[in-house]
């Protein structure tokens, strides 16, 4: 059996620190645990249909469950850091059991504590901008733009007020992780080929084939992995039905179960699947972007301005990453995955013959893909059909359609704003520094270094061209309309539709 080693070996921390970091936490813990809240934001969007906006219903419907009952502090008072070092110990000293114990604690509590981190920045960045239970600035007029610093002090009052009711510091994040080995870790999903290890050696093959599996979703190209999951599928006692991503979210499955009643022909059931991915979709997309908001090493002491704009461009990278991150599904890579679900709404809305619900999809669909040449013909053919009836509503892209794609247009002509001019501004410092060094040289030693420096740039020229494609390439485009391809990396079987 293949045991999967990680190349690198997991740095120990002083026992003592982190014994006294835990008993300080502890204590905090008490004292949250003493401190009552009764001032909990809540907020409820008016006038909600099936165009809730991403920043509203979005979270009236789902946010407010995910964390209402949160899970109590581990009796042993260990944080999932800590878990995730005993689970590989466990693994190191071939207690299996053990090992796959503490790796599953770990993971559940991360995952806690990534909910709970992110479901109270959406909360409260809700919570500034509702104007109707937020009440009057402190100052009729907007003096200096302090308004929008206001905002930002109520936002902070709120998610301190929100990481007490909840508890969020008692999971001991990555406060240790000076780092950020930890966060990689769990981001890059790399407890589980130890945890794949595991459940192969406890005789859990159907488990360990999923952990390969999730393993592969976010790392495709890594061939060790994927040869364990092929023994794995093949070992005795497996359930391929079993086997899915352990990773996985929600919206997916409720995309795929609306494709496939499509595909039945149950328009109705079609249309309510997939209504309730685009809400769950904007909301673990937005959970993302939530997390992204933490902290930033900026490497220097910055002053005020240039530490908001570094700090920005810091958590506008990642929040774009989370758009990218999306459109991984099962193993393959999927463009504009949130489009697509306009484009089966505006077919099943017209099967049941609801026109302006299909109409209006197949526009919010047009706003990604204006060059689409079919929909423009499906939208005909429901004006035709729908001959008198067709009013001004018919020609309105969906709200939650409009905010998306003009977020997602706004960041990208900032990230490229942001690489055009700092890349600009960093070359002319490099020109500037090089013209200094040559101004002590003779003529002959300048003109050589002119010559030289063509060469150079050339060169450069042509490394920044190439980092430049690697940078902003996506993984590989699906240039078709089905859901999922012939072939994928993960269980093909499980994955076809």
């Amino acid at each position: 059996m293949i045991v999967y080693v990680e190349e690198m070996m997991i740095s120990r921390r002083r026992w003592n620190w982190m014994l006294l970091f835990i008993g300080c936490c502890c204590l905090v813990t008490l004292a949250v645990a003493q401190t009552q809240e009764s001032d909990a934001t809540s907020a409820s969007a008016e006038g909600t249909d099936t165009t809730a906006t991403a920043s509203s219903a979005v979270i009236e419907d789902t946010e407010r469950t995910v964390y209402s009952d949160p899970p109590d502090t581990p009796e042993d008072g260990s944080s999932f850091i800590d878990q995730y070092e005993q689970g590989v110990q466990a693994y190191l000293t071939n207690e299996w059991e053990d090992c796959v114990y503490f790796l599953e604690r770990a993971l559940e509590g991360y995952r806690t504590y990534y909910e709970s981190v992110a479901n109270c920045r959406m909360e409260c960045e809700y919570a500034a901008r509702d104007v109707k239970h937020r009440g009057e600035f402190l100052h009729g007029t907007n003096v200096d733009n302090l308004q929008h610093y206001e905002l930002i002090l109520r936002r902070t009052l709120c998610l301190s007020k929100c990481a007490r009711r909840y508890a969020i510091y008692r999971y001991l994040p990555f406060s240790e992780d000076f780092d950020g080995h930890y966060m990689d870790v769990f981001q890059e999903l790399k407890v589980y080929p130890y945890l794949y290890a595991c459940y192969v050696k406890s005789n859990r093959v159907t488990l360990a084939a999923s952990a390969a599996y999730t393993y592969l979703v976010k790392h495709p190209e890594n061939t060790v992995m994927k040869k364990n999951f092929e023994e794995a599928i093949e070992m005795p006692g497996i359930d391929r039905d079993e086997i899915h991503d352990l990773e996985e979210k929600k919206f997916v499955e409720l995309l795929i179960g609306g494709i496939v009643d499509e595909q039945e022909n149950n328009w109705e059931r079609a249309i309510e699947q997939l209504e309730s991915s685009i809400k769950q979709f904007i909301f673990d997309e937005n959970q993302c972007r939530a997390f992204c908001e933490g902290e930033f090493d900026h490497g220097f002491l910055p002053d005020f301005i240039t530490a908001i704009g570094n700090h920005f461009t810091y958590a506008l990278q990642c929040k774009r990453n989370c758009t990218s991150n999306m459109g991984m599904v099962r193993g393959k890579y999927y463009d504009n995955l949130f489009p697509r679900h306009y484009q089966h709404l505006q077919k099943a809305y017209y099967h049941v013959k609801r026109y302006e619900e299909s109409y209006r999809a197949g526009m919010s669909y047009l706003l990604f893909h204006a060059d689409d040449f079919d929909m423009p013909e499906a939208l005909k053919t429901i004006e035709a059909e729908a001959k008198g009836s067709v009013t001004a509503n018919f020609f309105k892209a969906r709200r939650e359609a409009v905010e998306y794609n003009d977020r997602l247009q706004y960041e990208e002509k900032l990230a490229r704003f942001i690489k055009q001019e700092f890349d600009l501004l960093e070359n002319v410092a490099g020109s500037n520094a090089e013209l200094d060094d040559a101004e002590f040289e003779d003529e002959d030693t300048v003109d050589t270094m002119e010559g030289n420096r063509v060469d150079e740039e050339g060169d450069t020229l042509e490394q920044n061209d190439q980092k430049e494609l690697e940078e902003d390439t996506q993984p590989p485009v699906d240039g078709s309309n089905e859901l999922y391809p012939a072939e994928t990396i993960g269980y093909n079987d499980h994955d076809e539709l």
